[in-house]
């Protein structure tokens, strides 16, 4: 189902420059813009880049190309000819709902029209998809960098500051599991501010892009260094440096986020939003599943009196 029909209705000349007349409408509101073909063309570098930068994988349309000969602009019916291909590309770029999260897409769109439907089967819904979960993240992403600096940290002994920041966010490696070719780490993400832990699965790989795309970013602090890989051998065929590399990986999380600088990166909050919409919480399982995987371990009372906490004494796989 399409959410937004775009219509190029015409265009204004502006200082010799041709501005296209461009009307989104959404299914409640409308918006109208006016855009220059080198805007959109920026416009579509941008996605190509994001799509590089987070590994979307998306099939993008093609953006239209300028002509082999002559000038656009001298003739009206090659002006309204390039008005339809524009016009045809931005309709598929914007019912793409995993662009939706990026700021520069949400600019086109009428004002909060792709969250009203998402945020209210949030509200009556626990079971995230991510054509739900998109069209937030660029609202929780505000939320969240408005937020995060004003938490406590769950443990005293655990309590990071960097020039007063407060750290907000902590990971554990609670698991790991062996698989084809990788080794899949099973993570817990302590909200302290909102008192809610997430799980999320992650790999080596994965974590390594993201400190990528950190290190194509220009930072006053000193950004921590990603644990290196083996020279000789792999680190999966080793129980030990497994869990060696559990550890420095948790270290490096913990300690990027008690930075406020990189935590405010679009890195990061991009991390932290993908979380939070495409995990469970550890407050919503189904408590006789919890107690039934833990009998053997621990007393459920326990976890009615403390629904937030894992028992200390579970043993990691």
């Amino acid at each position: 189902m399409m959410k937004y029909l775009v219509t190029i209705s015409g265009f204004e000349t502006r200082n010799d420059v041709i501005f296209y007349k461009i009307t989104v409408n959404g299914l409640h509101n409308s918006k109208v813009i006016y855009k220059r073909y080198s805007d959109l063309r920026a416009l579509n570098e941008q996605l190509i880049q994001k799509n590089h930068e987070f590994k979307l994988k998306l099939n993008l349309p093609k953006f239209p190309k300028k002509k082999l000969f002559g000038r656009t602009k001298h003739s009206e019916t090659d002006i309204v000819t390039r008005g339809l291909e524009l016009q045809q590309y931005l309709e598929i770029i914007l019912n793409t709902s995993m662009l939706w999260t990026f700021s520069f897409i949400r600019d086109l769109q009428p004002l909060n029209e792709a969250f009203e439907e998402s945020i209210n089967q949030l509200c009556t819904s626990h079971q995230y998809t991510k054509d739900v979960c998109w069209p937030q993240m660029q609202e929780l992403k505000q939320q969240y960098l408005q937020r995060h600096d004003v938490s406590s940290s769950p443990s005293k002994s655990q309590s990071k500051k960097t020039n007063g920041y407060k750290q907000r966010y902590y990971f554990k490696f609670e698991e790991y599991v062996k698989q084809q070719d990788y080794v899949l780490y099973y993570v817990t993400l302590t909200d302290s501010k909102k008192n809610i832990k997430y799980q999320f699965n992650t790999r080596y790989s994965k974590l390594k892009d993201y400190h990528s795309l950190l290190e194509n970013k220009q930072f006053k602090n000193q950004l921590p260094p990603f644990p290196k890989r083996k020279l000789i051998g792999q680190t999966y065929d080793n129980p030990d440096e497994i869990h060696e590399r559990q550890n420095q990986l948790e270290t490096y999380l913990n300690e990027i986020f008690s930075i406020k600088e990189l935590v405010n990166s679009e890195p990061l909050v991009y991390f932290i939003i993908r979380i939070k919409l495409e995990s469970k919480a550890i407050q919503e399982f189904d408590q006789h599943q919890r107690c039934t995987r833990y009998s053997q371990q621990v007393n459920c009372s326990s976890l009615e009196k403390e629904p937030f906490e894992i028992p200390k004494n579970i043993q990691s796989c």
